[in-house]
C-alpha cells in the first residue's frame, strides 16, 4: 500500500507536468518548413478516355469555363452511387444543364483499380454510368498553383482538403474551393445549394 502511492504521485505530476519541457514559442527560424496548400488549385490527371472524358489526359485548367462541380468518388461507395446517380438524372430531365462543368474524381488508386472505375462509372450500361469526364490521377499527382502553373509538392487529395468519398465541391473559375459538401447520400436540397453556387 506505501509502495503504490509514491509510485501514483510520480505518475501525477508526470501528467500535470507534460509538455511543459519543450520550448513553447519557436522562433520562425526554428520551425519546420512546410508548403501550404495554394489557394487557387488545379491538376493535371489521365481520364477514363471516353468521349465524354473529352481526351485521355485532363487538364483542369484548360477544360473548363467557369465554376465546377467536382465529385470525389470511389468504385466501392454507395453513397458515390447514389450522388452520381442523382446528378445523371438532374441532367437526363433537364434540372441541370449539360453546359454545367461537372466531373467526378477517382479518391482511392491505390485501392481500387481503374478497370473497377470503368465498370462501375465508365460505360453507358453501368450500373452508375456518369455521362460527364472520370478522372483516374495516380497516388502520385502532384497540385498545380492555378493562377501561376507551377507544380506544387503537394499531392492533390491534400492540396483539395483530403477529400473522403464521396465529396462534393465547387471549384470557382480561378480554380478557389468555394463550397464542399460531405453529406453521404445523395440529397437534392445539398445539390441545389451547389448549383446555385455555380
Amino acid at each position: 500500500m506505501q509502495s503504490s502511492i509514491p509510485i501514483s504521485l510520480v505518475f501525477a505530476l508526470m501528467f500535470v507536468l507534460s509538455g511543459c519541457i519543450a520550448p513553447t514559442n519557436m522562433s520562425e527560424e526554428e520551425k519546420e518548413p512546410t508548403e501550404s496548400a495554394p489557394i487557387y488549385v488545379s491538376f493535371s490527371a489521365n481520364s477514363l478516355d471516353r468521349l465524354e472524358d473529352k481526351g485521355e489526359y485532363y487538364d483542369l485548367r484548360s477544360n473548363f469555363d467557369g465554376p465546377i462541380l467536382l465529385l470525389w468518388i470511389a468504385a466501392g461507395c454507395q453513397g458515390c452511387h447514389d450522388w452520381t446517380d442523382m446528378i445523371r438524372e438532374s441532367r437526363d430531365n433537364g434540372n441541370i444543364s449539360n453546359e454545367t462543368n461537372i466531373v467526378s474524381i477517382h479518391r482511392y488508386p491505390s485501392f481500387e483499380s481503374t478497370d473497377e472505375v470503368v465498370s462501375v462509372y465508365g460505360q453507358n450500361n453501368s450500373s452508375h454510368y456518369a455521362s460527364w469526364p472520370v478522372l483516374v490521377p495516380s497516388e502520385n499527382t502532384r497540385a498545380i498553383n492555378f493562377l501561376t502553373g507551377e507544380m506544387t509538392d503537394l499531392d492533390i487529395y491534400t492540396a483539395f482538403d483530403n477529400p473522403v468519398t464521396p465529396t462534393l465541391q465547387v471549384l470557382n473559375e480561378d480554380g478557389k474551393i468555394i463550397w464542399t459538401s460531405k453529406t453521404y447520400w445523395a440529397d437534392q436540397s445539398v445539390l441545389d445549394q451547389a448549383l446555385s453556387i455555380m
